[in-house]
């Protein structure tokens, strides 16, 4: 680990932290729960820094900015993190640890899907992912593409690779922290059935957000440090 990779993780991860401290999303039926809108630099941290160290930033900032605005059951949510990062490093990579990056993401997103249907809650509300479903389907069509575009020379496209990846990279993250609470805090079906409009419209903004700031984001980063990425 080279010394200006841990001073990206570092940096980045105290820019999360601090983010945390911005007004989140309260998480309907779980008391003293938020989602903050710095999950969207989730995706913006596994495009920069890689599968590795971009979960690593993304962890630690969502674990001290926790700390920061009180803990609790946030706790909990703080390796979704790392699994948003790392989903979306690898869409956005060729390769990922000698496979496929499009495929290696499309198989921690379907494990992610698949683990909601291995709770009691979740197969009684089977419909419950019919958006993360439909994520991985348009990353299964779209494959490299979606790495291809994410390293255009073309800002528009750029961005919405960005978009494309954002949305299963989110959603990874949103169905796992479902499946957590379930299992550790026994949150019941009507909970997410009440909340689903609610959920589609929160990871649409999320997705949004990770679109606009991260489109621009990668072209000024790549232009100043191109160390920070590869293919």
């Amino acid at each position: 680990m080279r010394s200006r990779d841990i001073a990206s993780v570092a940096v980045f991860a105290a820019l999360y932290a601090v983010g945390s401290l911005l007004p989140g999303f309260p998480i309907i039926g779980v008391e003293g729960g938020s989602i903050s809108l710095t999950r969207a630099l989730e995706v913006v941290y596994g495009l920069l820094l890689g599968p590795i160290y971009g979960p690593v930033a993304a962890f630690l900032g969502s674990f001290v900015g926790k700390a920061l605005t009180g803990g609790g059951v946030g706790f909990l949510t703080t390796p979704l993190a790392a699994i948003s990062a790392f989903i979306a490093a690898c869409l956005g990579r060729k390769r990922a640890f000698g496979l496929p990056g499009w495929a290696l993401g499309a198989g921690v997103l379907a494990a992610t899907i698949a683990s909601w249907y291995l709770t009691t809650t979740g197969l009684s509300v089977p419909y419950y992912p019919t958006m993360h479903i439909a994520s991985l389907l348009l990353v299964l069509v779209l494959r490299e593409r979606i790495a291809d575009m994410v390293h255009s020379k073309k800002g528009k496209t750029v961005t919405l690779g960005v978009a494309v990846t954002a949305l299963p990279s989110t959603l990874a993250g949103h169905i796992l922290g479902g499946v957590i609470f379930i299992a550790l805090l026994g949150t019941p079906a009507v909970v997410y059935v009440a909340t689903l409009p609610v959920a589609v419209v929160e990871r649409s903004i999320l997705t949004l957000i990770a679109a606009a700031v991260g489109g621009p984001l990668l072209i000024l980063v790549r232009r100043a440090y191109p160390w920070f990425e590869k293919p």
